[in-house]
Parts: C-alpha cells; structure tokens; sequence
C-alpha cells in the first residue's frame, strides 16, 4: 500500500478535529453502542425521525411498526431477499482507478453512481477536474458467486460534463461515459442510487453496511459489527471494518437505502500521534492508511451533500443534477432502493428463485469460456450450463453470464446513438396545419374538465404565459401531451406522424425521462413499473414517431417519445402484442393501413390522438388507478383532398383478468380486441372534444357518423369501465381491416 495522500491526511485530520470538539470519547462511545440496542443509546427525537421515515417509506403504518421494533430492538434478522437486494446495490458500487501521466495507476479509491451518469466519490480521492480526466470508473471488479472473476466495464470519466467537488464535506460528483471503453456496455445496466435529502435514514444503535474496494482489491461487503455511534449536523460516526482505499465508499441503512459517503477514520492518538495497528507511532512518509489503528469511521451524511448541491443556483439547475435533487422518498420503493436506465432488464439474480435453477447443483455445471476482450478481441464470456435430472439443459444465472446478461443493448446491431435533450429537442410540438390549412386544419382536442389539467411551470429555458401554463400543453418534437394531475396520466397524446422518411433502425436505445415543466407529483415514473407486468406503454407509439430529414433526427425524435408524461401502465401481452390471434396486431397497424390506403398525391401523413379511458371504476395498483380501455383517433387526408377521421377502442382488462399483474403469464391467446367506434363515443369516454378547420366538429368527417354506412350499427353492452360515464360499447371487435369504415 501507497504512503497516505496529503489530501487524506488532511481529511483524517478534519475528522479528529469534528470527534475533539464531540467531547466525547468515540472509543468509549463505540463500546457502549455494541453494548447496547437503539432503544438504549438513541434519544426520543431521533426514535421519532426514524419511525416517521419508515411510515413514509413503506406507506403502511404496520409494515413501518414492525421494521421500526426491529431496528430500536438491535433484531439483525432480515428477509430472505436482503442479499439478493444487497447484489443489486452493490453493481452501482465501482473502484476508482486514478491514472497519471502516459496511464500510470497513481491509487485507487471507491465511487458509486447515484443518477443516470453522475459518480460520488471523495474530494480527497478526485480532487480536481484535471484528476478525474485521465481517471476511470471500474464496475464489477469483483467475483461471481461461483468464485470465477468478472470481466470489469471500465467506463472514462467525464469532468468536462460534470465536475462538482466540496472540500469542506470531502465529496466529489463527476459525469461518467455512458459505455464502456469497448463500447460493448451500456452503464445503465448498472443501475443508481438515491440521494434522499430526508432525514431519520439511521439512529445510533442502528446496523449499517458498507460496500467497498478496500485497498483497490475486488469489491467487498462488511455486514457484521456495524453500528452508528453518533450523528452530527455533518457527519456520522460509526464502528465498522474499512480498510485503505475504501474512501468513497457507500453507507448504507438494513432497507440498503444510502445514508452516509464513507470519507475517513478517526485514528487512535497516544501523545498526540497517531497509533498504528502494531502499537507504534505512526510514520507518513512510510506507512498506509491500513497501518492506522482506527477507532471509528466518518462518514459525511447524505443530507447534508443535497443540502450543498441545492444551495448551488447553477449546480441545482444542471440537467445531471436536477433530476437526481427533485428525487424524494416517494419516487425511491425501499423494496428495491436502485433504479436502472430504460430498456434495462433487472439482473437475473431475481431469477434466482426459479424451480429448476434452485434444485440444481452448481458444480455439475459445465462452463465454456472464450478469451478476455481488450479493444477487438473476443469478450470474456462464462456461461454456466445447468443439466436436469431428465437431460434437459439451461442457462444459470449469476457469475460472468449474469453480468453479460444484464446488457441487453449488447445485442443491438444497427444502433444511432442520438440522446435527447430537453432544453435543445422539446418544444416543437404537435403541429395542426402537418395535413393542411383551412379544413385540414387539426387543433389538439378540447379537454372538457379543465381544473384537472396539470398546469406547466417554467424550465429548460422555457418560460410560459398564464393561459399557457392553464392549458398544460407539453410541446415534444412534433408531438403534445396534457396531463391528467389527478389520474397522473395523460389526457390525450397528440402526434404528426409521417412514413416519409423511414430509417428502419432495428435497435434502440430508450432513456424515460421526466418532464420538469410540469410537477413530478403529476407524473408516475418507473417505480410503478417494477416487479410486475406492467410495461411503460407509449401513447405516442415510439416506431410512429422514428421518422425526419435524416436517420439521426428520426431517431432522436423517436427517443423523446421516452418520458413518462407519454407513458401509461400496459400489461406486457397487451403491449407488446404478442397474440397468435390475427385481430389483435389491428391496433398496432391502424395508421400505416391508413395511409396506404388512403394516401393522396404522395401524402404520407397522418394526425394521430391517443389516450387512455379514466374510469371511475378503475383498479388500484400500488394507490395508483390505472386504466383498462384506451382509444386512438386518426385523422388523414381522402382521396379527393378531404379530411376523414376514424376512432378506435381497446381494452386490457381481460388481459389483466386472466393474466394478473405478479405471476408469469401463460401463453398468451386471442385475449382482446381492436373496436372501431364513433368519434362522438371516443369524446364522451375521454372527456375530449375534437374539431377541424374553423372549430368544426371532427364528428362531420367520421364515416360512422354518416347516414347510411354499413356494419356499425349493431347491439350495445354496458362496460365495467365505462358504468361511469354512462357510455355503451359495442360488442362486435374487429377482425380484420377490411372491416374498417374509412369512408
């Protein structure tokens, strides 16, 4: 181990300092908090903090009781899933390589991500910009459960984006590269911790976990001996085992949610000297920080780091801090306390559980392994094959194969990187005159119940009169939104979508993000789309908006159709239209058999309006109702050069019924169908009116409300989900396109 850094020094100076002016000895304190549960050495209003964090936490006062008698108790029993949970944490946790000049390794020290491309780390680790540049991030520096090592993902830093650092609370937060040095990997795969501003995360006494790269070796884990000892307005103190190179490292709470930033020990001083773990004093000019005979651990409080940031206009204001700040208790599910990036499966180490990998026994599984990938060679791959009883043969989970599984976008061919940004891609918007002027003219929809609309505020440079910000019109790249506040979905999703232009791309790359223009209160983001079926079902269909004057354009405009205003929750059979049944793929191919059969004089266009049904009878899910029916209106041009519009319903709630929302789903069959209805029906339903032209009602060129079409006009039925709103649906779902009515 390298002599001790003077910036650590000084950090570990500054840590001696806070524990004299405690007036209080940490090693007598250390003592009697091993001795002793959180009910004994933790005051009342801490208890009080602690408990009114988990009620918030876990939204259910019984499940907050029985969590909080646990931790005041000292009670170390934990669900079985806890290291399952600990496995996912611990992928966010990366070693630092810090490099000189020509690539020489300087040290090492530890970071872990806590939002989409942001690394925290210690000030006295990457100190300056001109530091972290030729420095790297190395992720999965550790070893399989099987004992084989892991091929790492070392991704470049990126001070030039994001380069924060505080030496008075010892942090550092620094942009990383969004792939890997090979660009095989996508860092999103290994997902983000929440900073959580909100106090009462841990109270003395309590049991406290460290991920680390102790000395720069493979990731390790302390679960054993950890208490807090003392909280402070900065920092807090706690006994635990760290080691040389654990600077950086992540603190975390029994819910694994982020309490504090590891920075420094507290060392045992004789004659006002430092002692080493063998008794003399210690020399800096020839011994490491693992020589120092520690007495306790300080770690800087994640509070008081979002409290910094936040008190920065230009820091809080950054497009890689701001979402990471608006974070709060009620975005983070304690059951899973890590996001991961759009597209990006959850690690199958939750797969862990499934019968036929659970039954099996490891060491009977053969192994193929192709050699180390370093620029263009063949990448390290181990695949652990699981042979049954009767000979069957599968894949299992964990190890190597695990890591280069949870990289989906490894597989992608064909790929335009084109991310979007909000400040520089939002705000074109749908556009009424994309078919015409004058009665091809098509304005967004009217939405009836106006005090429900969530009302815009300014942001990305965008700043919105008082009528605009009552109207709620989110303006993307070439498509609108208007946001439901109560039902937190959006009332319609309006879009200009043409077939001009087509690059066929057959990858993607899906970041979801926010829209700040509007509160986050009114949007439900991924923590709703966790562990179920539910996918984020796209309104503005992703494929429908890939279209422009080149590939990257049409790209980035298909990639901003990934935010969670234009998502609603849509059971994955539903979605992804999976059925064998030829009826389902209707709803899917609706505006393309459109404008084939419809196009005039080259005009490949189409006006497309897409939302969801509120239903006062709309189940609940995770106290969110979410919607069974949705409905689409399209709107083109004739043959002639006259406008026509035609209205569709669908429903998931058979889907839902038979399929549920937690359990594996069964082969999926003919379980809905695509309605062609009236617009008036669509209207009543949505709560929307829709018009043309000089504000004419789009009902004059719907075909089905003409006099005299056929095949319309059959027996109704009253719907669950439509009891309320006093509309009928008819039973009589379409089964091809020849039965549409477009004339």
């Amino acid at each position: 181990m390298a002599v001790m850094s003077v910036e650590l020094q000084q950090a570990v100076s500054k840590a001696e300092t806070r524990a004299e002016q405690l007036g209080t000895d940490l090693a007598d304190l250390a003592t009697n908090a091993r001795s002793a549960p959180p009910e004994q050495v933790a005051s009342a209003a801490a208890k009080r903090q602690r408990h009114d964090f988990l009620t918030a936490a876990y939204q259910s006062r019984d499940e907050a009781d029985r969590a909080f008698e646990r931790i005041i108790g000292g009670n170390e029993l934990q669900e079985a899933n806890y290291l399952a949970r600990g496995a996912l944490v611990a992928r966010t946790v990366v070693r630092i390589v810090l490099r000189g000049a020509g690539g020489t390794v300087r040290g090492y020290g530890t970071g872990f991500l806590v939002g989409d491309g942001v690394l925290l780390t210690n000030h006295h680790v990457l100190d300056s910009a001109e530091t972290a540049r030729p420095s790297e991030a190395e992720a999965l520096y550790e070893r399989a459960a099987t004992g084989e090592d892991l091929t790492p993902w070392r991704f470049a830093l990126e001070p030039d984006r994001l380069f924060y650092t505080s030496s008075a609370l010892d942090f550092t937060l620094v942009a990383v590269a969004a792939r890997d040095r090979t660009g095989g990997f996508a860092r999103t795969g290994l997902g983000w911790l929440p900073l959580l501003g909100t106090p009462g995360k841990a109270i003395e006494g309590e049991w406290l976990t460290i991920i680390q790269h102790p000395g720069g070796e493979r990731k390790q884990i302390c679960v054993r001996e950890n208490q807090l000892i003392k909280r402070a307005d900065d920092v807090l103190w706690y006994a635990t085992d760290t080691q040389g190179g654990s600077s950086g490292s992540p603190v975390f709470n029994n819910d694994w949610l982020l309490v504090a930033l590891h920075h420094s020990g507290v060392p045992e001083t004789r004659d006002g000297k430092w002692q080493t773990i063998d008794g003399r004093d210690y020399d800096p000019t020839r011994d490491g920080e693992d020589r120092v005979k520690w007495i306790a651990n300080e770690g800087i409080r994640i509070s008081r780091i979002v409290d910094t940031l936040r008190a920065d206009a230009k820091m809080a204001a950054h497009p890689l801090i701001a979402p990471i700040l608006a974070t709060g208790l009620a975005d983070v599910d304690v059951r899973l306390p890590v996001s991961f990036g759009a597209g990006v499966a959850l690690p199958d180490l939750l797969a862990a559980n499934a019968p036929r990998a659970a039954a099996a026994a490891i060491p009977t599984a053969p192994s193929t392994v192709i050699s180390p990938k370093e620029s263009s060679m063949a990448q390290h791959l181990t695949l652990n094959l699981l042979v049954g009883e009767d000979g069957s043969v599968s894949l299992l989970q964990g190890g190597a194969t695990e890591a280069a599984l949870v990289a989906p976008e490894k597989a992608r061919k064909n790929v335009i990187d084109a991310p979007v940004d909000p400040a520089r891609d939002w705000g074109k918007g749908f556009d009424p005159e994309f078919l015409g002027t004058g009665d091809l003219r098509v304005p967004l929809p009217e939405v009836m119940q106006k005090e429900l609309i969530a009302p815009l505020r300014d942001a990305y440079g965008q700043t919105f009169t008082p009528e605009q910000r009552a109207a709620g019109v989110l303006e993307y790249d070439r498509y609108s939104v208007v946001m439901n506040k109560a039902r937190r979905f959006a009332f319609y999703s309006a879009a200009n979508v043409s077939w001009g232009m087509r690059p066929a791309i057959s990858g993607r790359s899906d970041q979801w993000l926010y829209d700040d223009r509007i509160a986050r209160e009114h949007q439900v983001d991924n923590s709703y789309y966790r562990n179920n079926k539910f996918d984020r079902g796209h309104l503005t269909r992703r494929e429908d908006m890939e279209w422009g004057s080149d590939p990257v354009s049409a790209v980035r405009r298909a990639n901003g159709t990934c935010t969670w205003t234009n998502c609603t929750p849509q059971h994955e059979i539903f979605n992804q239209d999976k059925s064998p049944d030829p009826a389902i793929h209707l709803w899917q191919g609706l505006e393309r058999y459109i404008l084939e059969e419809t196009a005039e004089h080259n005009r490949f266009d189409v006006q497309v309006f897409t939302g969801p049904v509120f239903g006062a009878a709309d189940p609940v899910y995770r106290g969110i109702a979410y919607p069974l029916e949705f409905w689409k209106v399209v709107v083109a041009v004739a043959a002639g050069g006259r406008l026509f519009a035609t209205a569709y319903l669908l429903s998931q709630k058979d889907v839902i019924d038979r399929f549920g929302l937690e359990g594996a789903p069964a082969v999926p069959f003919g379980a809905y169908g695509t309605y062609q209805r009236p617009i008036a029906v669509v209207e009543d339903l949505a709560g929307l009116r829709f018009t043309y032209g000089d504000k004419r009602s789009l009902r004059e060129v719907d075909p089905l409300a003409s006099p005299g079409k056929p095949g319309r006009r059959r027996p109704r039925r009253r719907s669950a989900a439509t009891e309320s709103v006093g509309v009928e649906v008819a039973d009589d779902a379409l089964t091809s396109f020849d039965d549409l009515v477009l004339f």
